[in-house]
Order: C-alpha cells, then sequence, then structure tokens
C-alpha cells in the first residue's frame, strides 16, 4: 500500500509541475498580449490626437472661409450697385444690356472654383481650363465692347474696381476651401486609422483576458495538486512512522526471546560465548 500510495505521490506531484509551468507559460502570453494592448492603444491615441488637430485646423479655415465670403459678398454687392447704374443707363440709352456680363463672370468663376475644390482626372482638368480660358476670352471681349461707350466705362470701371477686390478675397476663400478639404480627408483618415488599430487592440485585449482566464485555470489546479501532495505526504509519513514503530517492536520481541535462552543457558551452567555476550548487550540496549 505504501508503494502505492509513493507512485501516487509521484505522478501529482507531476501534474503539479505541468501545471505550474503551464501557469508560467500563460502568464508570459498574457503579458505579451496587454503589451501589444497597450502598444496599439497609444497608436489610437496618437491617431485620434492628430484628427482632432485636423478637424481643429479645418474649423479655423471655416472661419476663415466665411470671413472671406462675408467680404467678397459685401464688395460684390457694391459692384453690383454700379453694374445696375450701367444697366440702367444702357437701357435708358437704348444700348445692349449687360446682364450676360454678369453671368459670364459668375459661370468663369463657378468653374474655378470647381477647378480649386474637385478632383478631376487629366482629361477633364485639361478640358475645364480649355473651358476657363475660353470664357475668360469671351468675357474680355465683352468688357471691351462695354467701355467704348464713355459714361458705362466709368461706372464699369468703379464696379470693376470692386469687383477685383472681391475677387482678392474669393481667391482667398477658394485656397481656404481646399485646405479645409485636406484637412477634413486627414481628419477622416486619422479616424479611419484609431479605428483600424482599435480592431487590434480589442483582439489583443481578448486574447490577453483568454490567456489570463487560462493562466487563473492552471494555478487553481497547481493549488489543488499542491494540497493533495500535503495529503499524500501526511499519510506516507504516517504510515512509514508505524511501520518503524512496527519493526521497533518485532525486534524488541525477538531481542527478549534471544536473552531469555541466553539467561537460561547461564542458569544452566553452561559457558556463554563472546557471541552470546554480545547478544545479550544488543538485547538490554533495545529493552531499555
Amino acid at each position: 500500500m505504501l508503494e502505492e500510495l509513493v507512485e501516487r505521490r509521484a505522478e501529482v506531484i507531476k501534474r503539479a509541475e505541468e501545471y505550474k509551468r503551464r501557469r508560467t507559460e500563460l502568464n508570459i502570453e498574457a503579458n505579451k498580449w496587454s503589451g501589444l494592448r497597450d502598444e496599439l492603444n497609444g497608436r489610437i491615441k496618437e491617431a485620434v490626437e492628430k484628427a482632432k488637430g485636423f478637424k481643429k485646423q479645418r474649423e479655423e479655415y471655416e472661419k476663415l472661409i466665411e470671413e472671406n465670403k462675408a467680404k467678397r459678398g459685401e464688395l460684390n454687392r457694391k459692384a453690383s450697385t454700379y453694374y445696375s447704374k450701367v444697366e440702367k443707363f444702357r437701357k435708358k440709352n437704348d444700348l445692349k444690356s449687360i446682364q450676360v456680363f454678369e453671368n459670364l463672370r459668375g459661370r468663369i468663376d463657378e468653374l474655378e472654383l470647381k477647378q480649386q475644390v474637385e478632383v478631376l482626372s487629366k482629361d477633364k482638368e485639361r478640358k475645364l481650363v480649355a473651358r476657363i480660358t475660353e470664357l475668360r476670352k469671351e468675357f474680355e471681349k465683352m468688357e471691351k465692347e462695354l467701355e467704348k461707350d464713355k459714361k458705362s466705362k466709368e461706372l464699369l470701371q468703379k464696379a470693376q474696381k470692386y469687383r477685383n477686390e472681391a475677387d482678392k478675397y474669393h481667391e482667398d476663400a477658394i485656397k481656404y476651401v481646399k485646405l479645409s478639404h485636406e484637412c477634413h480627408d486627414k481628419m477622416v483618415d486619422g479616424f479611419k486609422e484609431a479605428d483600424r488599430v482599435r480592431e487590434k487592440a480589442d483582439e489583443a485585449h481578448r486574447l490577453f483576458l483568454e490567456a489570463q482566464v487560462e493562466a487563473d485555470d492552471a494555478h487553481r489546479l497547481f493549488l489543488r495538486y499542491g494540497r493533495d501532495i500535503k495529503d499524500f505526504n501526511h499519510v506516507i509519513n504516517g504510515l512509514r512512522r508505524k511501520v518503524k514503530d512496527d519493526l521497533g517492536f518485532r525486534e524488541r520481541v525477538e531481542a527478549r526471546k534471544s536473552a531469555k535462552g541466553i539467561y537460561e543457558k547461564f542458569r544452566d551452567g553452561e559457558k556463554l560465548s563472546t557471541e552470546d555476550l554480545l547478544r545479550l548487550q544488543r538485547s538490554e540496549m533495545m529493552l531499555k
């Protein structure tokens, strides 16, 4: 029975060592996923901060766009006042209306804005530039025609003065619109990057939790087998003490028998040998 218990204890010790080793491996794996998760979370924070920076910059550009649009609108209204005077004068003198002239200028502004802010293929951009050039030539030709009349020319020059100033704000507005679009694209890219990295971070966190749960299970089993080993040690040590005590008891019985035989030989007058004396001495020591 004792040998069987010793064998079973050895098997339990082996299992305990296996779970101890497994626990260590899983803790290392959990630390690996935890480190990766923290690194990815840092990248998420960095991407979000950059995206927020582009968002803030875009908002500043939007304010500048509105400011330039407001100034451009104010100057265009002043220009329109003089264009209206030109229109009234020409109607009064039965001259050709400048409405077509105004519409042409508006069309040029629209196409220039499209060229600046929209992403076009090379072919489409080439055609658009050609169209703008064509309309500008037509505009200049019409402008020269209108300037032939002295009174119209004076009013037109004043209108053009305000219109040219408005054009500067219009160009700035277009510039800020383009920059705003660039910031918007970068902002969107930043948030998309954060989402992509977040998916990886979530997966790393899931694997961390999985490894941690398995490590806890391995630790629980290691402790359970550790308690079993203590129980086996207690039983085995008890049995060994009992065996030892039983052996001592048997030896004492044998010693009494041996001593009794020697005493009987001595009592009967037989001569005791050296070996008999040594056996008697040993028996007396064991019986103390």
